[in-house]
């Protein structure tokens, strides 16, 4: 029973998309900058370059990108909810995907896909590409109901963070089979990997932003009960 107020939240894609798009540049301006300077003019301490560095655990890059992959499993959690009070043939489909993201913000702050690389006898990207296809053709039908600029944004945005997630990353095993992860040209392919996903995430809210309120802002109701 709701015993308490009923909260609006209103959410303006436009200023959202901006801030999200700022802080990704940013967090990779930063990142780059500090591995130039530091390989190419004066050694930085290493807690500072932990702190900003795009492919470490517990760094401000890292809690960047797990917040937004968590933003993004709230919002589908929001749209799956109306759908199933709509009673969508589709509601399932938009649950999957809240669990979804909320898995692979966990991941993020996790690693828990870099600890399958101790598990199995071949590099984890392979098994996360296979992931990948099977999850589009489980949802090509899914995909194909929506509104076509949503459908093909969310096809975009997943492309793009796969694309840094399983195709860069997999570039970079060629640096870990030579030793060569203390250097520049790594650290700068990591920019890559990171950036590419960060902006999937960001065109993936947008998308989903877009679907949600069919314009510039999107208002979300939220009942406090006890």
């Amino acid at each position: 029973m709701n015993t308490g107020p009923n909260y609006e939240l209103y959410i303006s894609r436009t200023n959202l998309i901006r801030c999200l798009t700022g802080a990704v540049a940013a967090l990779l301006a930063v990142h780059v900058t500090l591995q130039v300077w530091h390989y190419r003019l004066h050694e930085l301490p290493w807690l500072l370059l932990w702190f900003f560095d795009v492919d470490k655990e517990d760094s401000l890059p890292t809690w960047y990108s797990t917040s937004t992959l968590l933003l993004a499993a709230v919002l589908l959690y929001l749209v799956a909810r109306r759908k199933r009070a709509e009673r969508d043939p589709w509601r399932r489909y938009w649950y999957g995907l809240a669990l979804t993201f909320a898995a692979l913000s966990m991941d993020e702050a996790a690693g828990l896909h870099e600890s399958l690389n101790t598990a199995l006898d071949f590099t984890w990207e392979i098994a996360g590409a296979i992931v990948a296809a099977l999850f589009g053709l489980a949802y090509l039908r899914f995909l194909l109901h929506l509104p076509a600029r949503t459908g093909w944004l969310f096809v975009a945005a997943g492309g793009v963070f796969v694309g840094g997630a399983v195709g860069v990353e997999w570039s970079t095993d060629w640096y870990e089979e030579r030793e060569l992860l203390d250097t520049l040209a790594y650290n700068l392919w990591n920019a890559v990997e990171e950036g590419l996903e960060m902006a999937g995430v960001v065109l993936f809210i947008h998308a989903l932003l877009g679907y949600m309120g069919r314009g510039q802002g999107v208002r979300v109701d939220v009942a406090v009960e006890g």
